[in-house]
């Protein structure tokens, strides 16, 4: 769309092969437009290059020591261009008006600092089982999308408010968010499912079977929600920017 902010995504991806070239094709199929996809190899040693060469100038292409996802979410805000940014984890979906929505809502609301939408789990075709398992359970209804992949912003609110902590491999996602209250930030929430999270075998913060949360996942949001609480007592509400020191 002429006159459009151009809107940078970001998708880290270790060793994500088997998904990766679904998330990207929900980032192209978007219906908004002007969108720069960034993917951040964070040290891959199976074909993720591969799925990448094939759409060609279609994205931008980094590769990067193996360091943790939130290193990997803040080489890509170190190359974004665009005046917006957004994040999909490399086996996750986007509905196609995603964007187009999240856009509206910034046109709307001159104030708002960032938009986030509803999630919906999905389980692969493997896990059917499980999936039925979890029919009427809260992990299988649409939840309010407290997590990167469903994020809006404007790039400038990541130097006010701070990066992604790469010192936490888990639960960098919980830290920022808990930043984000705590600065008083204006949020809008979508009331729509538009992000969709796959369950697969691989999932970093599930176990299988159960799909409860694992005690180094429990321990990282406890940490978060710790280091949340000293800052409130010592800052009484101001927020120091995290902001790393990278090159591109």
């Amino acid at each position: 769309m002429p006159g459009e902010p151009l809107i940078s995504c970001t998708v880290p991806v270790f060793n994500g092969e088997q998904y990766l070239g679904e998330t990207l094709d929900s980032v192209l199929n978007q219906s908004y437009s002007p969108v720069e996809i960034i993917v951040i190899d964070d040290g891959s040693t199976d074909g993720t290059f591969d799925v990448v060469r094939k759409y060609g100038a279609q994205l931008t292409y980094v590769r990067q020591e193996n360091s943790g996802a939130p290193s990997a979410r803040n080489r890509g805000l170190a190359a974004a261009k665009g005046e917006f940014v957004s994040f999909l984890d490399a086996d996750d979906l986007w509905h196609p008006d995603k964007l187009t929505r999240q856009m509206k809502c910034f046109r709307d609301r001159p104030e708002l600092d960032l938009c986030i939408t509803h999630l919906q789990n999905f389980w692969i075709p493997e896990l059917d089982e499980e999936r039925r398992n979890f029919e009427g359970h809260r992990l299988a209804d649409v939840l309010p999308g407290w997590v990167t992949q469903t994020l809006l912003t404007r790039r400038a609110f990541f130097d006010k408010i701070g990066w992604f902590n790469p010192s936490l491999r888990l639960g960098d996602g919980t830290d920022w968010f808990l930043r984000i209250t705590e600065s008083g930030a204006v949020v809008e929430i979508l009331p729509d499912a538009l992000t969709y999270r796959r369950i697969h075998h691989e999932n970093m913060s599930m176990e299988l079977g159960t799909r409860a949360m694992t005690s180094a996942m429990r321990d990282a949001q406890l940490r978060a929600i710790k280091a949340s609480l000293d800052r409130r007592r010592q800052t009484a509400g101001t927020v120091t920017p995290l902001i790393p020191n990278i090159s591109v």
